[in-house]
């Protein structure tokens, strides 16, 4: 069995075939001096650049050993005379061998195969190779991982080694040719690699299967090469270069941290969006009003992936398209587009005739976009390479660009030609360098010339360019920091059609992409307040703001109709302390907005969205119950949409209303940092925490955090004057806006009293509309965030089944008291109509006059709610209403303070026969001692296995010395499942008892 150790298969061991070689190395392109035609390698660490190879062009970067540990280093494998049996196995062994060098080198790198070196080629030379099955490489690799790596370091090994890239080999006239250079990249960054020594096993090819030897390798860069540290040599046969390595293996780290940090990313301000917007147009900021009547697109090689980013070409409705891709029609973006064009050569559009007959009835200028292919591919006309195409098709091409620029053919001054480069351009001969300056000429100006290009280098090399061959600097005519997608939105938005039937995301200096459909939909857990939102819509706004005003939440719809809503005192310091947080280091950063129940806290969170949604990617939390991983991966996905290998320069403003515990809101931001890009400088998400105060005391304002109070300062009263005189203009109840009503007056006990007293004067406890008012009060008062459904509430009072056509209304159900309800959306397991007080106080205020004038106490309404059992036969959604009740008998919670001061928790004290107990027992206890044994053993019976209920009942009866009962009670919550403390505390009783 003979043993092969695919590690050590330097490239001149391969069986070149020297003539073919020879020939290869001769057909180097070259450019008209004799000099070696260079270019640029693949971007690093991309994946879906339009950035391709040619054949026989040279690499002009050199193989290398580390350098500043970010800039990559590069290794050249020809990979051309591998077989079928041994290629995959050279890939492998290659990579494993390179990946591990650089990873304990910690430096970045690239290995490229299908990329010739000395001394069978030149150093650098494109060549390509055949690839069938891409996946196979992947797959291949990454299984490879898994056994040439230690254990320990698999995990690490497969974050730093990336998935095989595959560049497109293009033939010198730019046409395919069916091959690739793949490209592996490496990337050891320093929170995977700390203090990591990566040894990889030596393996053996018996027969089919590779299998792993205990010999093992320790491989460094050295130069343009990679070394085993671990080979015996005669000048190191006690491994002391191995040692010394391994004891600088600290210092490396650091010195890849330091690396790291220094070359951080900013994400910079731009203002590309709104340039694109005006040079499109003219000025006018909508294609429906340009000042172009008609557009000229001039284009290059394009990429399928790139077509889905250029549907603005649709709209734009061009006149000409000059494609220089002769594959275009073929499997290009004229063949994507081919029912909107007819294609012609340009040399259809020599004048032989009257200019009237060309235009229209040879190249139908005024029908379909005409379709002109400037390096051949239709008609039988070859395509021709950099050098010989001006020779070939030159001078056509210059007559019909003199041909379309003449005033009686395309309006004077009135038409825009596009350069859309969807390639790069890199040398002086291009084609379309020589078209630019061709139009240039004709048209006196850049001023009707726009070039776009979605990457820096590409542009710069394009800029460069027409600098040399025109004398003029083109840089205030140029598109480069936006991608496709974002120039595809950001053009689509100027459209009326478009913002009315499609929803758009800002990107950064008046960009946007589309938020496609199923895109949003997989946001389940996100509200997403896109930058056109509402516009378009067709709902009655009356009722949106009465609803509003009453009570009821607030919908981008009230900003909508009402940019100038109140500004409240602090609206100013919140926009400005979160513009300010997105220069903050972290990658997920947290603003905290505190209020107190009622004071609109809310609906300025919403407001501060509404205000920047220009400038972050906005949404609301829908269900704080939500899976926190899933609301990360979702954050992050807004986040990173339609952004690929570029950095998000709009950071995500997530909201989040009434989370119950703080430490969830900490959980939520350490997962959202663990998902975002670790290698940015700047914040990536603002969380934005509205939650309800727990002291009514102003806590201290800083720059993380802010406190809203119900005091109205003089300014702020100014405003609700004025904006009640604008209400009583377009509203005929005004004096039922409660929620506004109780806002202007500083929520003041005076106003509530009256309001509640006059409203409730027809009051009658037996009246099933009474009922329902009474329990929703008290659900309201004393379990946060408690709903009754809308249709328990018909059912209760005796209503027919709802109406195939139309719905019940709240006055339905309420009567008299409907103004003082509100109609909402509750979610649990599902949505659902349901019904609240307008406010709190309202509930509050509504008990103290029940219990005043009508003499109908909180034990009385307890009892009614835990007796009727119809309340617990309803099916929508009963889990919550069930959970509404019991939080409400459990928790120590105050709708005065706003949240639950905790779970029921026993202790015993002279307090009162219950002590510090619930906050309902404790007031029942306080207002009608003689009902509080009866309100307990109803509750038990309705909650007859939840221990917590006995719990109070033992501790009710010990405190009355009736210990018989209190240790039967005691016995029985021992017996009973309790979510709500630990079965520890049972003993307490006991305790008590002895």
């Amino acid at each position: 069995m003979a043993e092969q150790d695919p590690m050590k298969n330097p490239e001149e061991n391969l069986n070149h075939h020297t003539s073919r070689d020879e020939q290869v190395k001769n057909n180097v392109r070259r450019n008209s001096t004799n000099q070696l035609r260079l270019c640029q390698p693949y971007p690093f660490q991309q994946y879906h650049n339009s950035y391709r190879y040619i054949t026989n062009y040279i690499l002009n970067v050199t193989e290398s050993g580390p350098l500043n540990l970010i800039e990559p280093c590069h290794e050249y494998k020809g990979f051309i005379n591998t077989t079928d049996e041994t290629r995959m196995t050279k890939f492998i062994s290659e990579v494993i061998r390179f990946a591990a060098a650089c990873m304990n080198s910690c430096t970045n790198g690239t290995i490229h195969f299908g990329i010739g070196d000395k001394p069978k080629f030149i150093h650098g030379q494109v060549l390509g190779v055949v690839v069938e099955d891409k996946e196979a490489y992947a797959n291949k690799l990454k299984s490879a991982i898994d056994h040439y790596f230690e254990h320990k370091h698999i995990q690490a090994a497969q974050m730093c080694i990336k998935p095989p890239r595959f560049v497109e080999v293009l033939s010198w006239d730019t046409t395919s040719s069916n091959s690739y250079v793949i490209e592996v990249d490496i990337v050891p960054n320093f929170i995977t690699c700390e203090n990591k020594l990566f040894h990889t096993f030596k393996m053996i090819v018996p027969g089919e299967e590779t299998v792993k030897t205990k010999i093992k390798h320790f491989f460094v860069r050295d130069g343009g090469s990679s070394r085993d540290l671990l080979a015996p040599t005669t000048n190191d046969k006690h491994n002391k270069g191995y040692k010394k390595f391994a004891e600088s293996l600290a210092l490396r780290s650091q010195m890849r941290k330091q690396a790291e940090e220094n070359h951080l990313p900013v994400i910079k301000s731009s203002t590309q969006g709104l340039r694109l917007s005006q040079m499109i147009t003219g000025g006018s900021h909508s294609l429906d009003k340009s000042h172009f009547k008609q557009y000229v697109i001039v284009t290059n090689k394009s990429l399928p992936s790139q077509f889905e980013s250029l549907r603005f070409l649709t709209e734009l409705n061009p006149t000409a398209v000059l494609d220089f891709d002769p594959e275009s029609a073929k499997h290009g973006l004229q063949y994507h587009f081919r029912q909107q064009s007819t294609v012609h050569l340009p040399t259809k559009y020599k004048i032989t005739e009257g200019l009237e007959d060309i235009g229209n009835k040879q190249l139908k200028l005024t029908g379909n976009t005409s379709w002109v292919f400037c390096n051949g591919g239709i008609e039988d006309e070859a395509p021709s390479d950099i050098d010989q195409w001006l020779m070939d098709k030159g001078a056509s091409v210059r007559d019909m660009i003199s041909f379309m620029c003449r005033k009686d053919v395309l309006p004077n001054k009135r038409f825009l030609v596009v350069f859309l480069l969807l390639s790069p351009v890199s040398e002086m001969m291009d084609p379309l360098v020589e078209t630019y300056s061709k139009f240039q000429k004709e048209l006196g100006s850049t001023n009707q010339i726009l070039s776009i290009c979605d990457n820096e280098n590409g542009l710069t090399s394009w800029k460069n360019l027409i600098e040399a061959r025109c004398g003029i600097n083109i840089s205030g005519r140029c598109i480069n920091e936006l991608s496709f997608a974002e120039v595809n939105g950001t053009i689509l938005s100027l459209l009326p059609k478009y913002r009315r039937a499609s929803r758009f995301l800002p990107c950064g200096g008046g960009s946007k992409v589309l938020l496609e459909k199923n895109v949003e939909r997989s946001l389940n857990t996100l509200d997403v307040l896109c930058v056109n939102q509402c516009e378009g819509g067709n709902v009655d706004q009356i009722a949106i703001e009465e609803n509003f005003y009453r009570g009821g939440k607030p919908s981008w719809w009230n900003f909508y109709f009402s940019e100038q809503l109140i500004k409240r005192n602090h609206t100013d310091l919140i926009h400005n302390n979160i513009l300010d947080m997105r220069s903050c280091s972290e990658a997920c950063v947290l603003f905290n907005l505190s209020h107190l129940p009622g004071c609109g806290g809310t609906t300025l969170a919403m407001y501060t969205l509404w205000s920047l949604r220009d400038k972050f990617r906005c949404a609301v939390l829908r269900d704080n119950n939500a899976d926190l991983a899933e609301i990360a991966d979702q954050v992050v996905k807004l986040l990173m949409f339609d952004n690929q290998e570029k950095l998000p320069r709009v950071p995500v403003l997530l909201m989040v209303d009434d989370f119950d515990d703080m430490d969830k809101v900490f959980d939520l931001q350490q997962r959202i940092k663990h998902k975002c890009k670790k290698n940015i400088r700047s914040a990536q998400v603002i969380l934005l925490n509205c939650m309800r105060s727990e002291s009514p005391e102003q806590t201290e304002t800083t720059e993380h955090g802010i406190f809203i109070g119900n005091h109205l300062v003089k300014d702020e009263q100014k405003q609700f004057e004025k904006k009640l005189v604008e209400q009583e203009k377009t509203h005929n109840n005004v004096e039922t806006f409660y929620t506004f009503m109780l806002t202007k007056n500083n929520l003041k006990a005076e106003y509530i009293q009256g309001v509640v007293h006059n409203t409730l004067r027809s009051f009658n406890f037996k009246d099933k509309h009474s009922q329902i008012l009474a329990i929703l009060s008290l659900l309201n008062v004393y379990c946060k965030d408690a709903s009754l459904p809308f249709s328990l509430c018909r059912k209760f009072v005796s209503l027919n089944p709802k109406p195939i056509f139309g719905t019940y209304e709240i006055d339905e159900i309420f009567g008299k008291f409907s103004n003082l309800i509100h109609s909402t959306t509750a979610k649990s397991q599902g949505e659902y109509r349901a019904v609240k007080m307008i406010h709190s106080k309202i509930a509050k205020f509504c008990l103290q006059e029940l219990k005043t004038t009508h003499n109908v106490t909180k034990a009385d309404i307890t009892n009614l709610l835990l007796r009727t059992h119809e309340l617990y036969e309803h099916t929508e959604d009963k889990g919550k209403f069930w959970q509404d009740v019991h939080n409400m008998l459990t928790e120590r919670y105050s709708a005065e303070e706003g949240f639950p001061l905790q779970i029921y928790t026993p202790k015993f004290s002279n307090d009162g026969v219950l002590g510090n107990q619930t906050t309902l027992f404790k007031e029942i206890e306080s207002e009608t001692p003689e009902l509080l044994e009866m309100v307990l053993l109803n509750a038990s019976k309705r909650f007859e296995n939840e221990a917590s209920i006995a719990h109070l009942l033992a501790t009710y009866y010990s405190q009355t010395q009736d210990l018989k009962q209190a240790e039967e009670w005691n016995h029985k919550a021992k017996t009973k499942i309790s979510f709500s403390f630990p079965l520890g505390r049972l003993q307490t009783i006991e305790n008590l008892r002895n």
